[in-house]
């Protein structure tokens, strides 16, 4: 037992942002699904927000989350399982996500995505039920602080300063108000503001979905 759990104390692990990320990453996949079917032009430009997001969130977990966990799991062999079926399964879905974009390089290759998207939907919708049920506990139970800020800067170094303003609405995309509201209480106000006055507004009027997401 660590010693947030001896004491009592709560743990400074906020994991808002990571369950509205996984959220929104399942919204895609809906909005994907339909549209390889009737919208071929809105699924290649909806697939590279999702896949650069998603990229980029794995990428950081791989980097600053499950090494961390490792070597404070070390006695543990059961966690330390689950540790490795976190990165075979990102090696997993990395793989289905290139066959689309191979696909998507391919004159024609339109016609399979169909089955590569069903390849990429069940990897990653199994991937995000796991990590919620087993390794999203461990973070609050044993990450310190600076070491889940860690984690928290380098998304957000990869995202950029002008990325932000990309993926803070594509995030929050057919989110309902007060989970919006959750959401953006996690951020400084000036960025709220840039958010609901320029960002949001921009983002609807050149979004793939137009209006269509609902998470």
């Amino acid at each position: 037992m660590n010693a947030r759990a001896q004491t009592g104390s709560a743990p400074p692990v906020d994991l808002t942002m990571m369950y509205a990320i996984h959220r929104a990453f399942r919204r895609d996949l809906r909005l994907l699904e339909a549209a390889q079917h009737d919208d071929v032009p809105a699924f290649r430009r909806g697939w590279q927000l999702f896949r650069s997001y998603l990229t980029i969130h794995h990428v950081a977990e791989d980097h600053s989350l499950w090494p961390v966990l490792r070597a404070k799991l070390a006695d543990r062999p059961q966690a330390l399982t689950m540790l490795q079926a976190m990165e075979a399964e990102h090696a997993q879905l990395d793989g289905a996500v290139e066959k689309v974009d191979a696909a998507l390089g391919e004159a024609g290759g339109e016609r399979a995505l169909p089955a590569l998207m069903a390849d990429v939907a069940a990897c990653l919708t199994d991937h995000l039920d796991h990590e919620e049920a087993q390794a999203l506990p461990l973070l609050e139970s044993e990450l310190t602080a600076a070491e889940w800020d860690a984690f928290v800067t380098e998304q957000r170094s990869q995202v950029g300063i002008k990325g932000a303003a990309t993926f803070f609405p594509w995030l929050l995309d057919g989110f309902s108000r007060a989970d919006r509201r959750t959401v953006l209480d996690r951020v400084p106000p000036p960025l709220r503001l840039v958010y609901r006055a320029v960002w949001r507004p921009r983002y609807e009027r050149n979004s793939p979905w137009k209006g269509k997401a609902v998470s």
